[in-house]
């Protein structure tokens, strides 16, 4: 009988040969009934002949059913089964590994399943498995094979790297980071030096979470100390802002992301996306709801009143274009801080220029009101509402039912021909210098311009309006102090720039300081109005050809210039002006009068005629000097 099986295997190979090139395996194995070689036998020839066509899946099948028709192997098959597997899974797993080269995700995971369907504890195929799944989407099953991998071995990482990017993939950000957390730690443990440094590539959760901090209180530090939560009406100080951002599933998913690589940008800008706030600007009226009243309520349990449906109509509006924080002037300044109020009045410029939107409400502004409205809106005599226009980006104006002013429905209305057209209206400026207008010491007379046409309740918001525009930090606000206010903002602003075109004015004196006008009012008319007219171009011609003759000493001139440009700036200090200047005797003085006052005249070197008006007898006086003030650039 052995003999007789030796001789019929040859022919069965062959036969199987032909047999398999047309023919599916099984319809084979049942037309081999003539051979009288053990069905197991035939089943290993079918096998082999698979394996040798390249059929290694029909080879892994018919394998699989030789273990299902027998209950043992004799020992010789025993080796053979061993040997089949070990060939037939690196041939599965080189053929899957080539579907993944060419993204047939589907074919490697069939390739995988079969040759894990061999040898099941394969760390190295089930991890190959999870990824080819992952780029199928499917997490679940990835995930699955992930846990496999450590259910294997608990002390590889490389479970735990596929556990984390399954749960990242299907959005379980928390346990990703659990998962990542351990492989580390795992890697830090291993006693292989390769899988330690591979470890160092990578950035710990910790780590991570800390950048992501930092990058939130950079942000935070440039908006407003307190926000009104949209979602919730309520208000929150910086650090809730920070810690809501914290909850929030994003902040997992960018600690689960970050892994080897940093992604600033991305994080930048979900922080930056998350923490955009919209800002009102309106004009005060009476009831309006403090800080006080709405620290421990939800804006939207406010009681019924205009001014409360103002605030939660705004916040509702905000809440629906899809930001998250809004800020209102009322409700989110502790007014009884002082330290809070000072860092507002100052910071006040910078948060509106900083806002994502700034929405206008227009009290008395009806839908159905004429072009022109907006410029003739109580709105637009208001000198806080001046900043907040000239500093926001983005505006959008609303009538009093809280509808679009003109139904002007685009996404910037400083931007809108209607809009610019009665803002230049309004404020007699360009729209162009309008929009170039930046806080700091630039362009100080044309802003004092804008500022004195402008009303406010209190006298001191005159110059506590103006503290943002002219980045005029280290004034204390100090309510009760008058007029006094504007001539210590003016004093700032002198002593930081230099800029003595300040000191041209004609008025009331201040009692801060006589060199300081009273009121802002006297700065609206042109910048030039008090500065003497420039020289003719042929007083000019005549000065310089004048210096060209060869008397002109060249050092005298130069000694003059080096002494002008040693001068100081203008400056107060304790309420004195250091003002640098050149002096020069006057001429005789004319006199005239007009009704009790004494008007002296006089022809002056530097300012040409002079008039000055005085009850004192000038005369008298044993010298009479005029001054040109020196302003070095």
């Amino acid at each position: 009988m052995p003999t007789i099986q030796t001789s019929l295997t040859p022919l069965l190979r062959e036969w199987a040969r032909a047999k398999l090139t047309h023919n599916g395996w099984k319809d084979v194995l049942l037309s081999a009934v003539g051979f009288t070689l053990s069905r197991v036998e035939i089943y290993r020839v079918v096998c082999e002949r698979l394996e040798t066509i390249d059929r290694t899946a029909d080879a892994v099948e018919c394998f699989h059913e030789i273990q299902e028709v027998t209950t043992g192997l004799r020992d010789e098959l025993l080796v053979w089964a061993f040997e089949f597997r070990q060939r037939a899974s690196k041939k599965l797993e080189r053929l899957g590994d080539e579907s993944v080269d060419a993204e047939r995700y589907d074919v490697a995971i069939s390739h995988y399943s079969s040759a894990l369907s061999l040898i099941s504890s394969s760390q190295v195929i089930h991890i190959k498995r999870s990824k080819a799944w992952l780029a199928t989407g499917s997490w679940r099953q990835a995930l699955e094979d992930a846990n496999q991998v450590i259910t294997i071995d608990a002390s590889s990482p490389w479970g735990y790297e596929m556990k984390h990017a399954a749960l990242h993939k299907g959005g379980d950000y928390d346990n990703a980071i659990d998962a990542l957390e351990v492989m580390l730690s795992k890697m830090a443990e291993s006693h292989d030096p390769d899988v330690q440094q591979q470890g160092d590539r990578y950035i710990s959760p910790s780590s991570t979470r800390a950048l992501i901090r930092q990058v939130v209180q950079r942000t935070l530090h440039r908006s407003p100390r307190v926000l009104i939560d949209t979602a919730t009406g309520r208000l929150h100080e910086r650090a809730e802002q920070a810690s809501a951002f914290e909850a929030l599933p994003i902040f997992y998913e960018l600690v689960s992301t970050t892994t080897t690589r940093i992604d600033y940008v991305r994080i930048k800008r979900e922080v930056r996306q998350y923490f955009r706030y919209v800002m009102l600007s309106h004009k005060w009226e009476d009831n309006e709801p403090l800080f006080r009243q709405v620290a421990h309520i939800a804006v939207y349990d406010l009681e019924t009143s205009p001014t409360h449906d103002k605030l939660q109509t705004f916040c509702k509006i905000v809440r629906d274009a899809g930001f998250n924080w809004a800020w209102s002037d009322t409700c989110c300044i502790d007014k009884s801080d002082h330290f809070v109020l000072q860092e507002a009045l100052v910071a006040m410029f910078r948060w509106y220029q900083g806002s994502a939107m700034v929405i206008v409400f227009l009290r008395g502004v009806r839908p159905s009101s004429p072009r022109g409205a907006l410029a003739a809106s109580i709105w637009n005599t208001r000198a806080w509402t001046l900043q907040e226009y000239i500093a926001a980006k983005v505006i959008r104006f609303y009538t009093e039912d809280w509808t679009l002013y003109r139904d002007l429905d685009v996404p910037n209305h400083k931007e809108s021909p209607e809009i610019i057209s009665e803002m230049e209206q309004a404020t007699g400026v360009s729209a162009q210098q309008l929009m170039v207008l930046s806080p700091g010491l630039s362009s100080i007379r044309e802003k004092l311009r804008l500022a004195s046409t402008r009303r406010t309740t209190h006298v001191e918001d005159t110059a506590y309006s103006l503290l943002g525009i002219f980045s005029a930090i280290g004034i204390p606000a100090i309510y009760g102090e008058g007029e006094a206010s504007l001539g210590r903002l003016l004093a700032n602003v002198l002593t930081r720039s230099g800029d003595a075109s300040i000191l041209a004015w004609t008025g009331d004196s201040s009692r801060f300081n006589s060199c300081l006008p009273a009121r802002i009012a006297i700065f609206n008319g042109p910048a030039t109005s008090h500065l003497p007219p420039p020289i003719p171009d042929s007083e000019m011609e005549r000065i310089i050809t004048g210096l060209r003759v060869p008397s002109f000493d060249l050092d005298t001139a130069l000694r003059l210039y080096d002494r002008l440009n040693e001068l100081p700036t203008p400056r107060f200090a304790e309420s004195r002006m250091t003002l640098p200047c050149i002096a020069f005797q006057l001429p005789p003085l004319s006199l005239s009068r007009i009704g009790s006052a004494r008007v002296y005249h006089a022809d002056t070197i530097v300012f040409g005629r002079v008039e000055i008006r005085t009850k004192h007898n000038l005369p008298r006086m044993n010298s009479l000097m005029e001054t040109c003030t020196v302003v070095r650039s």
